[in-house]
């Protein structure tokens, strides 16, 4: 081997792992940032169908794009002021109930404690009173609600400003994103200049195949949840039902946390533990619908990636970026594979890849 070669390929392997250090450093130090931007491209790119539909009957970009914004922030302030109302209500009877969950509760407790008494020899029974016991596991998970809200209400607050730049992030990224890819296309080499162009249409075709396709399969996995959850008489069907099926979005652990939520609400509701079957039969329903029907239809065509990979980055995503990495890790996935099938091809037939 050439003593330049070794040189060229050394500086090569110390390029990879600065790019590796600094790519972690970001994870770390600036992961709020990166979330915002993520969820700014996301928002872009599912917008930017509808802006240019309407560009394309004459009306000028930042028109269109204004035109958008007043569509979906009008659609936003209805939402709330129909949900808010509907929400605090369910919330106050929620409480209510937990109240007499926790009451009731207490009651059974007492019962055990004496059955126990009564019919356990003194060695067996267990250390202490079960109702104190009891009482000081509630009064923990209380306090660690609290805690756990108040860290929310911080985190919110912290990040309000995000709350503003997110949508000037959005308009920016629609305004100048088709100039931002013509002066990347601009800074590649004539000879592979065609190969990245087919590069980026067939990525564009994939994501967004993908994306409508996950938001396709999370309609009707929420409106089947929606009405079995109707069915079995849970009270906040109307809005757990759309919930399991945005949770539905995030792969393996979405759907499992959806489940989770509604039979609690169940058990809130009824105070008895056996009515759970009726939410995890619907959950377990709308799986077999989505992985039979729904997701081979609208997902399987656009995308084909096997489950382990998909169970790794996702697995991988949350950890390093929270929810938005369990959101964008199978997309992101889904671009490397298109990379590397280019790549693939390019280093096959240089110059002729197959559209």
């Amino acid at each position: 081997m050439r003593p330049g070669s070794l040189v060229l390929r050394a500086l090569l392997l110390v390029a990879v792992f600065a790019l590796v250090y600094a790519a972690g450093w970001a994870t770390i130090h600036a992961r709020t940032v990166l979330r915002a931007c993520a969820l700014a491209a996301v928002t872009a790119y599912l917008v930017n169908p509808l802006v240019r539909r309407l560009q394309n009957r004459g009306m000028p970009r930042d028109l269109a794009i204004a035109a958008v914004f007043l569509v979906l922030f009008s659609i936003l302030a209805a939402t709330v002021y129909v949900v808010a109302p509907v929400v605090g209500r369910e919330a106050q009877s929620l409480s209510t109930q937990v109240e007499q969950f926790l009451a009731s509760s207490a009651m059974h407790v007492e019962r055990l404690q004496t059955v126990l008494s009564g019919r356990l020899p003194a060695r067996l029974l267990p250390e202490g009173d079960l109702k104190t016991e009891f009482d000081s596991r509630v009064q923990a998970a209380a306090e660690r609600a609290v805690e756990i809200a108040t860290s929310l209400v911080v985190a919110v607050v912290a990040n309000a400003v995000y709350v503003v730049l997110l949508p000037m992030m959005v308009f920016l990224l629609l305004r100048d994103g088709p100039g931002f890819f013509a002066r990347i296309l601009n800074a590649v080499p004539n000879r592979y200049l065609e190969s990245a162009q087919r590069l980026l249409r067939r990525a564009d075709e994939q994501l967004g195949g993908y994306i409508r396709g996950v938001l396709t399969v999370s309609l009707c996995v929420g409106l089947v949840d929606t009405v079995g959850l109707w069915l079995c008489g849970l009270r906040y069907f109307f809005v757990l039902g759309p919930i399991m099926g945005l949770l539905n979005i995030v792969p393996i652990f979405g759907p499992l946390a959806g489940i989770v939520l509604a039979a609690l609400a169940m058990i809130l509701q009824t105070a008895r533990v056996t009515t759970v079957i009726g939410p995890v039969l619907v959950g377990i329903a709308a799986q077999v619908l989505d992985n039979a029907l729904f997701t081979p239809i609208a997902v399987s065509r656009s995308v084909s990636l096997h489950p382990l990979p998909v169970l790794v980055v996702t697995m991988a995503g949350g950890e390093l970026f929270g929810v938005a990495g369990l959101l964008l890790a199978v997309p992101c996935l889904a671009i490397a594979k298109v990379v590397w099938d280019v790549i693939q091809e390019v280093r096959q037939r240089p110059g002729a890849i197959s559209g």
